[in-house]
């Protein structure tokens, strides 16, 4: 009998372990999905909610950042080449003025948040910029770039999430 009682134990733990593990790996929100929202740069609101559906690129990023910088090229490049896609920038630990500065610089198109207390990069579990998430159409992490990266590293990372 006690033998029973504790495989019943083992079950119902490894059970709930996995369900933790199910939620912590893909946001727990909303279906799985990641939830960002705040104003962009040109103060507008965004919701990244309103992406599902598609792909979703999601960059932490900081104007005095040197790795940030570095890839910036590449990672504007790579949104052109991917209409289909939706691309979001949050630049975290920031000044509102070096962050438009940075933006005008290599010519992102796409909306940036302003996190300028990192809360958003604290919430996605960021610890080091930049930070590049891919998003499958259900707002679900698919695979995540540390460090700066290269065109050829960020198309290998959004295949996995399309």
């Amino acid at each position: 009998m006690n033998r029973i009682v504790w495989v019943v134990i083992i079950a119902a733990l490894a059970i709930v372990g996995i369900v933790v593990y199910a939620q912590t790996r893909d946001g727990g929100k909303d279906g799985g999905g990641r939830a960002l929202s705040g104003t962009t740069l040109t103060g507008e609101s965004f919701d990244l909610a309103t992406t599902r559906g598609r792909p979703v690129v999601v960059n932490f990023f900081a104007s005095w950042c040197p790795p940030c910088n570095a890839e910036a090229t590449d990672l504007v490049a790579f949104a052109a080449a991917h209409p289909e896609v939706s691309f979001v920038g949050v630049a975290v630990n920031d000044e509102r003025a070096d962050t438009e500065a940075f933006v005008k610089k290599y010519g992102l198109t796409y909306p940036v948040v302003f996190d300028p207390d990192g809360a958003a990069g604290g919430d996605w579990g960021v610890t080091g910029i930049p930070t590049t998430f891919f998003l499958d159409a259900g707002g679900a992490v698919q695979d995540t770039i540390v460090g700066a990266a290269s065109g050829q590293q960020f198309e290998a990372s959004l295949q996995k999430a399309l």
